[in-house]
């Protein structure tokens, strides 16, 4: 085996360990009750239209793509819920047509400055603290991979 297919091997175990801790922490969630969207953004129906009734395995890529704009209409019941959809893709679908799905779900989880959003709070009170735990190695292992806006902010926030 290469060295290249060794930190390919190495690599894949690595996302299939963080996505295995995300089921674990997420296995207890239940599909939310429709509405799951706040209803407040012009996209928010689509969300509705692409989501509601669905359950996340079901989710595709195409689904993904459809929404990514506007995974910040979803009710914090209904994001996490989703997040495993999300993070399946960003994990472990390689040819995902979703756009980055890790990088629009890591800007979906960064506090605004000086954490002033109400909407992004109660998404975090939501949480146990596995399920934090569990998003926290999600956004470690983002950070490994690419650029990430805002780093400092997200690392400090989600990062012990």
């Amino acid at each position: 085996m290469t060295e290249d297919e060794m930190d390919e091997l190495n690599e894949r175990r690595h996302r299939e360990e963080v996505w295995a801790d995300i089921c674990a922490a997420f296995e207890s969630r239940v599909r939310p009750a429709v509405p799951i969207t706040f209803g407040d953004r012009p996209t928010a129906e689509d969300v509705e239209n692409v989501l509601a009734g669905k359950d996340w395995q079901a989710v595709t890529s195409s689904d993904l793509l459809r929404i990514r704009l506007d995974v910040n209409s979803l009710k914090p019941e209904a994001f996490w819920y989703y997040f495993r959809a999300f993070a399946y893709h960003a994990l472990l679908v390689e040819e995902c047509s979703a756009d980055d799905p890790g990088g629009w779900m890591v800007a979906a989880l960064t506090p605004l400055e000086g954490n002033n959003s109400s909407r992004f709070r109660e998404r975090i009170e939501a949480l146990s603290a596995g399920e934090r735990a569990s998003v926290g190695r999600f956004v470690r292992w983002y950070d490994g991979e690419t650029y990430i806006a805002n780093r400092d902010r997200v690392l400090e926030f989600w990062l012990p």
